[in-house]
């Protein structure tokens, strides 16, 4: 129980998170957002790119929230620790990696 409590208030964290992200709230800075030597150096980047990482940290973590309840429901404890880590871990790095696309077609 312990480790489901966990992963949803990481969940939760993460969307709280994304969201002045996506909503174009952050401005460049080394500390929070998609951070890259391009998104640092080109603020219409910066901006750009850390709205469309703040819709995928937000779909993300909402995915992985669903998840953790839908594993909490129909596995054993013993089962769910492993199992809530890669429901915890899986779609924010899907996102990023997402992101990190997004940045390559809009630089081509």
């Amino acid at each position: 129980m312990p480790a489901f409590l966990t992963v949803m208030a990481c969940d939760a964290l993460f969307i709280v998170l994304a969201i002045p992200l996506m909503l174009r709230k952050v401005p460049p800075n080394v500390f929070y957002g998609y951070r890259t030597r391009a998104t640092l150096t080109n603020e219409a980047l910066w901006y750009e790119v850390n709205a469309h990482f703040g819709r995928g940290f937000l779909i993300g973590s909402a995915v992985s929230g669903v998840a953790a309840l839908g594993l909490w429901w129909i596995k054993p404890a013993a089962e769910l620790v492993p199992l809530l880590v890669i429901a915890l871990v899986i779609p924010p790095l899907v996102a990023a990696l997402a992101t990190a696309r997004y940045i390559h077609r809009l630089r081509a």
